[in-house]
């Protein structure tokens, strides 16, 4: 009987019954991964422009202003700001970004991760496989909501709404 070639080993042992599946691992990008790298370039890249380009246009009057969570309940919504905060993070003000919006630096720097990721997809045709059992995928929702939550309890103190 031949050996197993390593390679080979390496997956079997990975694939084994007994061993739990690592939480990460690159492997071969699929249709979907390659449909959600152009997402992530299809939204972000665009995004990132318009921020960019935020402080040129608003004066202009060539931002979008205001919500529709605004105009209903007279409250602003949870992301507000969040462009403003871009806006100051490509400027490097990351105190502004954050008394804008406390998210807002983390998000930004999460928006060009995704961004990078979806050229790396795309460009070597490989994507990273997360392996989150559904209490991590739990743990992650309820984290970013309380975030999310905090965040917005916090602006509406600030505004005195």
């Amino acid at each position: 009987m031949r050996p197993m070639p390593e390679s080979l080993a390496r997956t079997s042992a990975r694939s084994a019954p007994n061993r739990k599946a690592p939480l990460a691992a690159v492997a071969e990008a699929t249709t979907g991964d390659r449909w959600l790298a152009f997402t992530f370039l299809g939204a972000g890249i665009p995004w990132l422009a318009y921020t960019r380009l935020y402080f040129f246009l608003q004066p202009r009057h060539l931002t979008f202003d205001g919500g529709l969570f605004m105009r209903l309940l007279n409250k602003p919504d949870p992301f507000c700001g969040g462009t403003r905060t871009f806006a100051w993070m490509w400027r490097g003000d990351v105190g502004r970004a954050v008394a804008v919006y406390p998210l807002g630096p983390p998000l930004f720097v999460a928006t060009v991760a995704l961004v990078v990721y979806g050229l790396y997809v795309l460009v070597t045709r490989r994507a990273v496989q997360i392996n989150l059992s559904p209490a991590m995928v739990r743990g992650v929702l309820i984290v970013g909501f309380v975030a999310l939550g905090l965040n917005w309890i916090a602006k509406l103190v600030w505004l005195g709404m």
